[in-house]
């Protein structure tokens, strides 16, 4: 009885031995999620700490966090080099990258993850500037985003399409929050924003009376010249004193990640941002746009309207053909 009570107790050690080693084997399984927004505080950012949060809560990462980088440019080079998993980009870029253009050295192999949302950019300026369409810019003090992220280089595409270039106008190298503020104490005449509702334009439009600068006859002119924009309607009740529709230029924006991602990583980021979809919405409205992408590319039958310039991830495409979304 002594000898079977021994081998018992080696065999249960055995068996916990082994429960501990597939536990072990498990956790390894689950993948680390790094994902790349942009400035802290910043519309990105945010977003990307929910799906971050939802991935803990649900336990299907070993972790998951959402870093700041100064943008799309750089944080499509650190999901190149496998230093982030994902990053939020949007479609200006991803195509640039695809193809190795500037601001690339190299061709990027990027593939869709998630789609985050579409995005009207804009000029602001204090109601009672004498800017009013973007060729009056000529001049001007214009907070263009951080040196070298995807803002600052938007500015310089959609003023050189419009024949302006930095020589013509005074950039000021500040973020969104930064930008704000300098408009409104006049420091800047005029800031180029995007992905409203965002802080620091709420913040703005409640300290100071401002409006959009007009590109009623610059949108063709862009567009022509960059056909990654489209036009995008700024709603009435945007921000604080825009009190009617007005056509802006827009934007696709997504979650990219590499070519060469682990298919179970793409799967579980997209069936998580599926499954916590209508709660981050009621936190954050830009992931309404999320949902009415989804929507679109169900009802089309069509995966254009989800796709970022570049091809959903297999991962990716499994978890939205679960989810209902895709056929």
């Amino acid at each position: 009885m002594k000898r079977i009570a021994l081998q018992f107790g080696a065999l249960t050690l055995a068996a916990a031995g082994l429960a501990m080693a597939g536990g072990e084997a498990l956790a390894q399984a689950k993948p680390e999620i790094r994902i790349g927004t942009g400035r802290q505080a910043g519309t990105y950012y945010r977003m990307g700490a929910l799906i971050a949060d939802a991935l803990v809560r649900d336990q299907m990462v070993k972790s998951a966090t959402a870093e700041s980088s100064s943008g799309a440019i750089e944080s499509s080079r650190l999901v190149d080099k496998g230093t982030l998993q994902i990053a939020g980009m949007d479609r200006f870029w991803v195509q640039r990258a695809a193809k190795g253009e500037a601001p690339y050295k190299k061709v990027l192999k990027l593939v869709t993850v998630m789609p985050m949302m579409r995005a009207g950019i804009f000029f602001v300026v204090p109601q009672e500037s004498k800017v009013m369409t973007v060729a009056d810019l000529k001049g001007k003090r214009v907070s263009v985003g951080a040196r070298g992220s995807g803002m600052e280089n938007h500015a310089k595409l959609i003023l050189g399409a419009v024949g302006l270039t930095y020589k013509d106008i005074k950039p000021v190298y500040l973020s969104f929050g930064p930008g704000g503020r300098a408009v409104k104490d006049g420091k800047a005449d005029t800031q180029l924003q995007c992905c409203i509702p965002n802080g620091a334009m709420t913040q703005l439009s409640e300290l100071k009376k401002v409006r959009i600068v007009s590109m009623d006859k610059e949108l063709k002119q862009v567009m022509a010249k960059q056909p990654s924009y489209g036009v995008y309607t700024l709603k009435a009740g945007a921000f604080k004193g825009h009190a009617k529709d007005a056509k802006v230029l827009g934007i696709l924006q997504g979650w990219m990640g590499s070519a060469s991602m682990k298919e179970e990583t793409a799967y579980i980021f997209a069936k998580t941002v599926l499954k916590h979809l209508p709660e981050m919405a009621k936190k954050m409205p830009q992931f309404k746009e999320t949902l009415a992408m989804l929507a679109e590319a169900k009802a089309s039958g069509s995966r254009d309207p989800i796709e970022i310039g570049v091809p959903l991830h297999p991962g990716s495409v499994r978890a939205l053909k679960e989810g209902g979304i895709l056929k």
